[in-house]
């Protein structure tokens, strides 16, 4: 999100108008012809001014990406967006159904089952904590 401040208008090069933060306002004034754009590419990558309206996000229900998970391990943390993490609980739980001829199997399926329940529910709380939704 931009703070607010004086910002080159996206319809009329010519003029200045406010963004208070959230939305731009109906204060405008006449730009000095040669003066610095305001909030120019120094302090902002593009043309220097916001790029719109914010983006709203929905928020990633931890019981859903639980549920998923409890079905298939990993693929509840990659609907969360931990792609990685999610690739590698589920090859881990894979690979354990053979090893269970060796015993080790047994340890290393359970571990993969419980890390995919537990990252995948605590992986929806981040998701929405980053992006300021309270789950």
């Amino acid at each position: 999100m931009h703070p607010a401040g004086w910002f080159v208008d996206p319809g009329d090069a010519r003029q200045l108008r406010y963004w208070d933060g959230q939305t731009w306002t109906a204060y405008t004034q006449p730009r000095v012809p040669g003066a610095p754009i305001p909030g120019g590419p120094s302090q902002y990558p593009g043309y220097g001014y916001p790029a719109g309206p914010p983006v709203t996000v929905a928020a990633k229900n931890p019981a859903v990406s639980l549920l998923v998970s409890f079905f298939l391990p990993g693929v509840g943390s990659m609907i969360n967006g931990d792609v990685g993490t999610g690739i590698v609980i589920l090859v881990i739980w894979l690979i354990s159904f053979p090893l269970m001829f060796f015993f080790i199997g047994f340890f290393t399926l359970i571990g993969a089952f419980i890390w995919g329940l537990v990252d995948a529910y605590q992986g929806a709380r981040r998701w929405n904590a980053r992006h300021g939704i309270i789950s």
